[in-house]
Order: C-alpha cells, then sequence, then structure tokens
C-alpha cells in the first residue's frame, strides 16, 4: 500500500499522517462500452509519444477523496520528469510536498510532519505503477490491459488495469486525441480511495535541468528508511 500511495497515485500521505483505510474493498468500475478508437492504436501512439519524450514538464492540480475522511484534499503544483527514472513534484498550493526519484532511491518529503520517507527506487518503483511508462521503465501494453472508457471534448480515456494483478488499482488516462499527451489520470485503489490529476502546460524537451532530481535533506527533518518488501 506504501508504494502505490507514493507512486501509483502520487498521494503523498506518510504513514504518520495518512487516514486508515475503509475496511471493506471497493470493486473496480465497470468498463463502458463507448469506443472512440481501437484501445491497442491509441496505446501505440501514447506510448510512442512518451518513448521520443527526453524530459517533461507541466502544471498538475491533485484531487484526493479518502474513504474514510469522507472529503476532498486539493493541492496544486508543478511536475517534472526526465530520462531515465527521475522524476519531481512540488506541490506547494494546499498539502506542501515534495516527491523527487533521482534514479537510485525515492524521497517524500512534507514539511508539516519534518519527515523525509526514503526508499530504494527498485523496490517502490515498478513496471506496473502507473507513471511508470513516463520514466522510461514501464509499457503500457505490457504492464496493463487497456480498454476504451469513453470520451468527452478533446479527451479520449483509457481503463488500464495492471496485468500482475498486484491490487495497486484501476487507472483511467484522459489523453488528447490530437496530441497524446496525457492531460488527466484518475486512480482508484482497491479499498475506494480517489486520486484525480490534472495536467497543464505541458512542455516536452526543455532541457529540465538535472539538479532538480537531487534531494537536499531539510535541516532538522527526521529520515525514515522504508522496511524492504514494505506494501
Amino acid at each position: 500500500m506504501w508504494r502505490f500511495l507514493l507512486l501509483a497515485v502520487v498521494a503523498a500521505q506518510t504513514p504518520k499522517a495518512a487516514a486508515p483505510l475503509a475496511a471493506t474493498p471497493t470493486a473496480p468500475p465497470a468498463v463502458v462500452a463507448i469506443k472512440p478508437g481501437p484501445a491497442d492504436e491509441v496505446v501505440q501512439k501514447l506510448q510512442q509519444r512518451y518513448d521520443a519524450t527526453r524530459d517533461l514538464q507541466a502544471d498538475v492540480v491533485q484531487e484526493m477523496e479518502i474513504s474514510s475522511f469522507g472529503r476532498k484534499l486539493t493541492s496544486k503544483g508543478k511536475v517534472y520528469f526526465k530520462r531515465p527514472g527521475r522524476m519531481r513534484w512540488d506541490m506547494s498550493d494546499g498539502q506542501r510536498q515534495t516527491i523527487v526519484a533521482d534514479g537510485t532511491f525515492i524521497w517524500l518529503y512534507q514539511p508539516s510532519e519534518q519527515q523525509v520517507y526514503k526508499a530504494p527506487f527498485g523496490q517502490a518503483f515498478q513496471s506496473t505503477t502507473p507513471v511508470s511508462f513516463l520514466t522510461g521503465i514501464g509499457r503500457i501494453s505490457d504492464d496493463f490491459s487497456v480498454a476504451p472508457d469513453g470520451e468527452e471534448g478533446p479527451l479520449l480515456f483509457l481503463r488500464l488495469v495492471p496485468r500482475a494483478g498486484e491490487g495497486i488499482g484501476v487507472l483511467r488516462l484522459g489523453v488528447d486525441r490530437k496530441t497524446y499527451d496525457i492531460l488527466s489520470a484518475e486512480v482508484r485503489d482497491p479499498m475506494g480511495n480517489l486520486t484525480r490529476l490534472q495536467f497543464s502546460d505541458l512542455k516536452r524537451d526543455k532541457g529540465v535541468d538535472d539538479d532538480l532530481f537531487v534531494f537536499h535533506i531539510p535541516q532538522g527533518a527526521e529520515v525514515v528508511e522504508a522496511p524492504t518488501g514494505m506494501e
């Protein structure tokens, strides 16, 4: 579950701050049988789009609905990806948080907790985590079962279920029908918690500085390392 919260939905809930999960799992939503186009063709063009991308930056709005809370948490910020295996999330409007993947470790910092969570990149970040293909370590068609899931305006929606069945939930991607950029992502975990991400002002191959993916431990912050094999 820790890997799902940290990476799959980029929820940035530390174990100390996270709310308890609902006791009864919620069944995944049914696939909507609307065919905006063959799913395999959309996936192929989407994968090609991101295979050709060296780095990416965007504005992001994150909304979390935690079933045990019964309320919505919203934050805004910037996200950066760079191949191979690097990403950074800086959320400064709302719940402040920073997530950095440097290719070796994942770092999560919430100033309100004055704690830094650290985990080996390979332990936390696998090909079945929904953002893996953005960093160049996963392939959608290999790692997920994909079905068309409707359309709205400029967006085509895809429903992705991990083939490995690791229980990290169901992902719904909103893909621009012209550029094949991902403009939205929605993840519902087996406990019914929901995270929505909206991306805007996407910029590709602008030469994102490598220094952005170097995490500096804030003075006075406690570093907590994730136990080996933690789920």
